[in-house]
């Protein structure tokens, strides 16, 4: 295989990593500042028992395991096509 396809294979797979990284830490802070915003209001119902729930607080979470799982497969074809 050409040097130049194995470097981009390479390089989308870091790039689906770092995005996958940065997709599931992105989550992680919207769902602390969602509930903590929580906890200023009178009802506290919603923060203790996280009813009902709220899918896109799970969006990014669901988006950055996908890009993970590309970024993984594309650099394990790079080991495997370039070695």
């Amino acid at each position: 295989m050409l040097v130049a396809s194995c470097r981009a294979i390479l390089g989308m797979g870091v790039f689906f990593i770092l995005l996958g990284v940065a997709f599931i830490l992105w989550s992680r802070k919207e769902r602390k500042t969602y509930y903590n915003s929580l906890t200023a209001r009178k009802d506290m119902k919603e923060f203790i028992t996280h009813e009902p729930e709220r899918p896109w607080l799970n969006a990014w979470q669901i988006g950055g395991w996908i890009s993970l799982i590309i970024g993984i497969v594309l650099a394990v074809f790079y080991g495997w096509l370039c070695s």
